[in-house]
């Protein structure tokens, strides 16, 4: 038996593409609801999910365990509203199920930022491990990081058509909005770890960021949206350092 996990938050309208995509594979929805306003809960209620309303975190690695432990399959693939699986991952992961010779999948993602799939700049293959036996993974509760997997790992090759489709950003305005919020978090995480500014890190993590996306990744093949994402990215670094100098400051004068 095949469970799907879903962690969402006011996300109706992409909730109903990712549902739609599980069809004929997943044999269980299970979705938590951090407290949504729109009609998140019923759209997931349609689709035959089972909902679980959970008080709000700031971000799902919070809750991430929690999640998969509502679900009650021998497999459980782990889904974001704005992901999409492909006819041809699911047919390829139900083969792996069969031949039953892994315990966790690391599942490359096209991630489509402003309308495009960004095939270098770092963003590709972008594997991430999303599908797996229950019970052989755990998740950190520290944004973005990647979970401890007990068993032998299949790196799914980087092809199209074994990838999650990521609809991550439609305009400059959400990807700020979001890397604002997503800085403020690292920075505490950072903080929390014994993590601390320096003017070395402040110079040398956008620099790293430009040499790793735009030089090592060839961010330049992909034109005008790799030098803006690296840029971005580069400012990215400079927030959570500022926001981690803030929590330093803070905590000396506290």
């Amino acid at each position: 038996m095949i469970s799907a996990s879903i962690i969402c938050l006011n996300e109706a309208e992409k909730l109903e593409r990712c549902l739609k995509s599980l069809k004929g594979f997943a044999d269980e929805i299970v979705v938590v609801d951090l407290g949504s306003s729109d009609e998140s809960q019923s759209e997931a209620e349609s689709f035959g999910a089972v909902v679980f309303r959970h008080k709000f975190v700031p971000y799902v690695e919070m809750i991430r365990n929690l999640a998969i432990s509502k679900t009650t399959g021998d497999w459980v693939l782990v889904l974001d509203p704005d992901e999409v699986l492909p006819t041809s991952l699911k047919d390829k992961l139900q083969e792996i199920v069969k031949e039953d010779k892994f315990e966790a999948i690391n599942i490359p993602r096209k991630n489509i930022f402003f309308g495009r799939w960004i095939r270098h700049t770092n963003w590709w293959p972008d594997r991430h491990i999303r599908f797996f036996k229950k019970g052989r993974v755990e998740w950190r509760k520290m944004i973005h990081t990647y979970p401890k997997v007990n068993g032998r790992i299949l790196d799914l090759q980087a092809e199209e058509k074994w990838a999650i489709v990521h609809y991550g950003y439609d305009n400059i305005r959400e990807f700020i909005d979001r890397q604002n919020r997503y800085s403020t978090i690292e920075a505490q995480n950072l903080y929390e770890t014994g993590e601390r500014f320096s003017w070395a890190k402040f110079f040398w993590w956008p620099i790293r960021e430009f040499l790793v996306r735009f030089i090592k990744h060839q961010g330049y093949l992909d034109g005008f949206y790799g030098f803006t994402l690296t840029f971005l990215m580069m400012v990215y670094k400079i927030m959570v350092l500022v926001k981690l100098w803030d929590f330093g400051r803070k905590g000396r004068e506290g």
